[in-house]
């Protein structure tokens, strides 16, 4: 695996503007469902204590003053919320009295048991955090034995300053109940859920609460689906809170979202973790990891949530290891209907072996990694699922409806651009708005034996190509045997000892695979136009005027394809607009063809230097960061001119890979669903002559990241011309000349 930071693969609320990632989140989430309090509490919340009783509890409130049968409400509020003087804070500051007095009466039934949590509030100050974050929950319930350690990361000095690695519930609270109000909350509290779901790798869910004068609503986030309660009234129906209170007080830590096979531990004044991984034969081994590869994919609050470390092998069987070589670990949640990555590739090592013999596969394996251990996460006995944070269940309630998070307003996806020209940052998929029903998922590890370097980061340009020749292999290899990889990206493409290796294979599948997934998986730079718009875009239209391919944008093509043509609509009469979309093995050539294009495009051939305007405009084009954002770029030829002079060369075979990737989607989609065979064989031929040409032509060639400082220079000094920069006209476009093609 990568030994450096990669971009996201699978789905996610990443933008490259971190300024508007609240507002991304929030438009990812989109619409969640709001369920009924029973089902909140018999689903969601951790069970009841044996021997409470929410009934009896609330009777002995009652008999102590806390709670008013005859006013109802609690005692310790003077007056409503919304009619108090006092600041917020001070309004709801009673609530931590509530907390008290339920646990109290609670101990009286259980054996006097010691509660899990305690309520605190520090609205003045934000929690620690090993990461960079703004987000300060008015109060919140917290593990009284703290799971968080002393490190250099908090540069406070607070000795009373609590953390978010200790925070089991986010509360949110606001005096008044307009709209306004209970928005500012719910944008608020799912800050919250997502720095803690995001930050921490001990946690598998978390909880929130938010109150709008008396109107108090639960929340609850996992890798699988983010839920709210409807609300209640908290002084009139106080069995709610008073069956929140105690669930979640008692709970155990893994009940609460901790995962007990993750410990958190300071090494050399910075915070590691001491990660177990059980194989499915039952053996344990306990890996300390010295630095986080990725946890892009963990940004978003449903999905993979995939973190990978670099890490050393610590115990085994029971006995410390010392001196122990450095690995990679894999930490994700895949669908509960899909095997591991390390399952997958047996799978495709099986099917490589009955095509070729054992020979080739022992060759194959070489443009792949090694795994040396994997297995699910075992929780209190049982495989770590999501449906077990939701005892068992499977489907929400029927009556759920949908609660429209306050994202009308947000700005549009921002396109990947900066200020400062060129940007490194990726974008991941936004998932659909609508979640409509639970999506499961099973917790798992894989250890891999090379620890590698993305090609995003290698620094010559040979090496770049040499290392795309390897990864086309590997794809030839997976589609010789029915396999698409679907979401090949600059973090998969891996460098180790001289040549490439494919990774992230958990989206891998076989073409005849019945179960159905969603299509859009991977990086948002590298993913195929169809795949983005999940529609085949280059079928001939049956009225027989030009195919689609050669329409000037994609808006114009999406407009011919749906309006009435002699009283008729073609979605009704084209085949394409029938047949249910799919990914086939020419989005992984898109996708291979998108990092060589990525590559040549962002890089300048001189350190300290920056791309010229044509360059940088030409990037964005390619590279917008939001979804159909460059269908009508794609179909048009490419300006290799606007490169470094030393890169032409290589552009050129890049292009002429572009324009064959063309003709195989045209040649393919004459039918629907798309005839690939030929096209697909006639590409990988292609793909094999372009890329050995652009490693040819890149000896000894050094890619350097643009000089954004520089950059900013020149912007404040004058602006960019709209000239086009001349170019040696010796670098024509590449045709199609059938004498380059073996």
């Amino acid at each position: 695996m990568s030994t450096e930071k990669t971009p996201p693969v699978g789905k996610g609320m990443q933008t490259p503007d971190t300024v508007i990632r609240p507002k991304a989140l929030l438009r990812d989430l989109g619409e969640i469902p709001p369920v009924s309090l029973d089902y909140f509490e018999s689903r969601v919340l951790p069970p009841l204590p044996q021997g409470v009783d929410v009934t009896e509890i609330k009777e002995s409130l009652r008999h102590a003053r806390v709670w008013s049968k005859g006013s109802r409400r609690w005692t310790v509020f003077e007056t409503n919320p919304k009619k108090s003087r006092k600041s917020e804070d001070n309004a709801f500051k009673p609530l931590s009295q509530v907390f008290d007095a339920v646990v109290r009466e609670a101990r009286k039934t259980i054996g006097d048991r010691k509660a899990t949590l305690m309520y605190a509030s520090r609205r003045t100050k934000s929690p620690a955090s090993e990461r960079s974050n703004s987000t300060r929950p008015d109060a919140y319930l917290l593990l009284r034995e703290k799971k968080s350690i002393d490190d250099k990361t908090d540069t406070s000095n607070d000795l009373h300053r609590h953390s978010w690695n200790d925070i089991a519930v986010s509360f949110e609270f606001k005096k008044g109940t307009g709209d306004e109000d209970r928005e500012d909350d719910d944008k608020k509290v799912i800050s919250s859920l997502h720095h803690i779901m995001r930050s921490d790798p001990c946690r598998r869910s978390t909880l929130g609460v938010t109150m709008e004068n008396t109107q108090m609503r639960f929340w609850f986030t996992c890798r699988a689906i983010t839920l709210v309660s409807k609300p209640f009234d908290f002084s009139t129906e106080p069995e709610h809170l008073i069956h929140f209170f105690c669930s979640v007080a008692f709970a155990n830590e893994h009940q609460l979202g901790w995962d007990p096979t993750v410990q958190r531990v300071c090494v050399e004044g910075k915070p590691q973790y001491n990660i177990t991984v059980c194989t499915d034969e039952g053996k344990e081994t306990v890996y300390q990891t010295t630095k986080t590869i990725s946890d892009f994919s963990a940004h978003a609050m449903q999905g993979h949530g995939t973190r990978v470390f670099q890490a050393r092998l610590t115990l085994q069987n029971g006995q410390p290891v010392h001196n122990a070589e450095p690995l990679v670990l894999k930490d994700s949640w895949r669908e509960v209907d899909r095997p591991r990555e390390d399952q997958i590739l047996v799978q495709i090592f099986d099917g490589l072996g009955k095509k070729y013999g054992t020979k080739e596969v022992s060759e194959a394996r070489d443009y792949f990694l090694t795994v040396l251990a994997a297995g699910d996460v075992i929780v209190d006995g049982k495989k770590d699922k999501t449906a077990s944070l939701l005892r068992d269940a499977d489907e929400l309630p029927p009556d759920f409806g949908l609660h429209r998070l306050p994202a009308d307003d947000l700005p549009e996806w921002k396109p990947t651009r900066s200020s400062e020209g060129l940007t490194t940052n990726f974008s991941s998929v936004p998932p659909s708005v609508e979640k409509l029903q639970i999506h499961h998922r099973i917790h798992y590890r894989v250890v891999f034996k090379e620890v590698c370097q993305p090609i995003h980061d290698l620094k010559r340009l040979d090496t770049v190509f040499k290392t795309l020749m390897d990864i086309h292999e590997a794809l030839q290899l997976l589609h010789s045997i029915g396999w698409v990889h679907r979401a090949l990206s600059t973090g998969n493409a891996l460098h180790f000892g001289g040549m490439g290796k494919l990774a992230d294979l958990e989206y891998a599948q076989h073409m005849d695979c019945s179960i159905t997934h969603e299509v859009q998986t991977g990086t948002l730079e590298f993913m195929a136009c169809e795949v983005e718009s999940e529609e085949y875009l280059f079928d001939v239209d049956p009225i027989g005027e030009r195919p689609l391919e050669f329409m000037a944008c994609e808006v114009e093509a999406q407009r011919y394809l749906f309006q009435p043509h002699g009283g008729k609509s073609l979605a009704k009469t084209n085949p394409a607009a029938k047949c249910p979309f799919r990914f086939n093995p020419l989005h992984d050539m898109e996708s291979l063809w998108w990092i060589a294009t990525w590559t040549l495009y962002y890089h300048v051939d001189q350190r300290g230097s920056r791309p010229s305007p044509e360059q940088i405009t030409q990037f964005h084009d390619l590279f917008p960061g939001r979804l159909r954002g460059r269908f009508h770029v794609f179909v048009d030829d490419l300006d290799y001119g606007v490169l470094p002079a030393s890169f032409r060369d290589a552009g050129y075979e890049v292009e002429f890979m572009h324009q064959e990737i063309m003709v195989a989607y045209t040649e393919s989609e004459k039918s629907i669903p798309p005839t690939y065979t030929n096209p697909l064989e006639k590409l990988h031929s292609d793909f094999t002559h372009c890329l050995a040409s652009a490693f040819a032509a890149s000896e000894n060639i050094e890619i350097f990241s643009p000089n954004a400082k520089r950059q900013r220079e020149d912007r404040d000094t004058k602006q960019p011309s709209n000239e086009k920069q001349e170019t040696d006209t010796s670098n024509k476009k590449p045709k199609r000349d059938d004498s380059r093609k073996t």
